[in-house]
């Protein structure tokens, strides 16, 4: 591809593959793809000393609107039907459908499904910047998504902003659905989170899991379906099968990191718990042996959240029973900042700073630093 530089930082928005509009900023340390027309999602996030993408991609690949027609409606919504993997913008609603306010929202709601449009803020050197909009339809929101990167960084900067258009009060969920995959995922892969609580949903008893379905616990062991406790920090092969929804919570710091010490690389987000104080972990490692993965999922979202669902009611309906929804006053608007980092493997990670620095500390072996299980 013909850019105005070969190096440094580089931004391009004329791609159009398979007939969709697609954006690329990139640097010498990374590369991140937007599909524009299909939520501004990241489809990919390539480190490149490795040349390895983080991102899961799903097995139907990208599926072009206009150009496939669903058999029959879905009552869940259209998300998982256009779902091509990647990362994801979740607003207003997550979690399953429900209704709000006489407003119906399928799975993961509306900003994912829709076409942004975009503007270039800055294209030097030293720096690129694109800035995106949309504005959601059945609910009065209008969102813009900022993001940054810098030459010679592994670090891409986002910066996200809602406004209630209406003057009413109206609730929503918002959150990212980064949701990564093979090589990087695997049975070496490692979890890394700052203390909290950790909770497994009480659904799935159904599918082969490996967590006890509405279990609690400290950071990182919950009990185990064989009856040890399970060490969340580490994955499972593909061919165990297992499908876990957990959700972390009273989290002593907003970040999240998973490593891959045979790779030598990592990746994480580090964020504000004032605006999403909840982290989603969700896990398909082959678990769901029906629609709409028969067994050929092997990912896992590492999801910043305002809220989480309800144990009896879905998606918005639920946060707003559970009191986790986030409020939106007539024609309030709110932002947030956060980071996200690929970088290289260097031991013992410690945390992820509120701007995006990855901190290590010494240790003699790659998983000296991982204590024992509970006896």
């Amino acid at each position: 591809m013909y850019l105005p530089r070969s190096s440094a930082a580089r931004i391009s928005c004329e791609i159009i593959y398979q007939g969709q509009r697609m954006a690329v900023l990139e640097n010498e340390q990374i590369a991140v793809t937007l599909l524009l027309d299909q939520g501004g999602s990241i489809v990919e996030f390539r480190y490149k000393p490795l040349d390895v993408d983080v991102m899961y991609r799903a097995p139907w690949g990208m599926r072009t609107w206009g150009k496939w027609v669903p058999t029959t409606s879905n009552p869940r919504g259209n998300w998982t039907d256009h779902y091509p993997g990647g990362w994801q913008v979740i607003f207003p609603a997550g979690s399953m459908a429900s209704t709000y306010k006489g407003a119906e929202q399928g799975m993961h709601g509306e900003a994912s499904l829709m076409a942004w449009e975009y503007e270039v803020l800055l294209d030097t050197p030293d720096e690129v910047a694109l800035l995106m909009r949309v504005e959601t339809q059945r609910l009065p929101f209008r969102m813009e998504r900022e993001l940054r990167l810098k030459r010679g960084s592994g670090t891409l900067q986002i910066r996200e902003t809602v406004e209630n258009v209406s003057p009413v009060e109206v609730h929503c969920m918002w959150g990212q659905h980064p949701a990564i995959g093979e090589p990087f995922l695997g049975p070496g892969l490692e979890l890394h989170l700052p203390p909290c609580r950790i909770t497994r949903s009480a659904g799935g008893e159904d599918l082969p899991g490996r967590v006890v379905p509405g279990t609690s616990g400290e950071w990182p062991y919950l009990p185990g379906r064989e009856g040890q406790p399970v060490d969340l920090r580490r994955m499972p092969p593909r061919e165990q099968l297992a499908a876990d929804m957990l959700f972390a919570a009273e989290l002593e710091e907003g970040w999240v990191a998973a490593c891959n010490p045979q790779l030598g690389m990592g990746f994480g987000i580090s964020w504000p718990l004032e605006v999403w104080p909840h982290l989603w972990i969700w896990q398909e490692f082959g678990g769901t042996t029906g629609a709409p993965w028969f067994g050929r999922a092997y990912t896992m979202g590492i999801e910043p959240f305002s809220s989480i669902p309800g144990p009896d009611l879905p998606g918005l309906a639920g946060a707003v029973a559970n009191g986790t929804a986030m409020l939106f006053a007539p024609f309030e608007k709110k932002s947030i900042t956060f980071n996200t980092v690929a970088f290289a493997y260097e031991g013992k990670l410690q945390r992820i700073t509120p701007d995006g620095e990855v901190q290590w500390q010494e240790c003699a072996k790659a998983n000296d630093w991982l204590p024992r299980s509970p006896e």
